[in-house]
């Protein structure tokens, strides 16, 4: 049953202009992105002298910089994607079909999730071609470049879990949209208010609690298992949430 959801909702995504039109655009202003932060860095290391020169890191400014603006375009790019798995099913009264099979909710969660987190993959794909960039400069550090990867693919998985319950409860594409990316935004103000806070206690709870701090330690390559647990507790409790939406039909 998982199976057959996930193939239908991924082939519903490649069958409508929506995956190629954002793929395309994925695309297009990630390699727009690259492009400055490589010509600026050029640009940057041939007007400065040469001792000055070698203290500006490619890393610093070139590949960390690009992988944070990918995490950005996940802040819009993902609420477009998860926008319609349950609202558009909400608004078309078609749910009603899964409720009639033997599929339970978490399982109906779960495909729905997986075929949002392959188009997210897709997008990635597209990426793939700056690596290769990375590496003709010398940067051959394929741990940094794993944990780049590691730390845009986990945040995207928060994304979609926390899109995926905004869907779950809104039959509106739009508000569901929304309310996604205001959920993101509020958990970057958190991590930034615990780096405002004076008190150590409060701080260090909205640091940990915020998705910054984390997604910053791993893109640095720092991989803890505090980051690990929140990841995957993230995704849980948010998975939870929607399955405990889809059941309210139930009272």
């Amino acid at each position: 049953m998982i199976w057959n959801v996930w193939k239908k909702e991924t082939e519903s995504y490649f069958a409508s202009p929506l995956a190629y039109v954002l793929i395309g655009l994925f695309s297009l202003i990630s390699g727009i992105v690259f492009f400055n932060l490589l010509v600026t860095y050029t640009d940057g290391i041939q007007t400065l002298p040469p001792e000055y020169s070698q203290q500006i890191s490619f890393v610093e400014e070139v590949v960390l910089k690009f992988f944070a603006n990918v995490n950005f375009l996940f802040l819009i790019f993902i609420p477009l994607i998860t926008m319609k798995l349950f609202s558009e099913e909400k608004r078309l009264e078609t749910l009603d079909i899964y409720w009639l099979s033997p599929m339970k909710e978490w399982q109906l969660v779960f495909a729905k999730y997986l075929s949002a987190l392959t188009l997210v993959l897709s997008l990635l794909l597209m990426t793939c071609v700056f690596p290769l960039v990375i590496w003709g400069v010398g940067i051959k550090d394929l741990n940094l470049l794993g944990s780049s990867y590691l730390a845009v693919v986990l945040n995207a998985c928060a994304y979609i879990s926390l899109g995926l319950f905004c869907s779950s409860i809104s039959g509106n594409q739009i508000i569901a949209a929304l309310l996604s990316i205001l959920g993101v935004m509020f958990l970057w103000m958190i991590s930034w208010g615990g780096h405002l806070n004076s008190n150590y206690i409060v701080a260090e709870i909205f640091t940990y609690v915020g998705i910054t701090s984390h997604f910053e330690r791993l893109l640095r390559g720092v991989l803890g298992t505090q980051d690990i647990i929140y990841y995957l507790s993230f995704i849980f409790i948010f998975s939870v949430m929607t399955v405990k939406s889809l059941g309210r039909r139930n009272w």
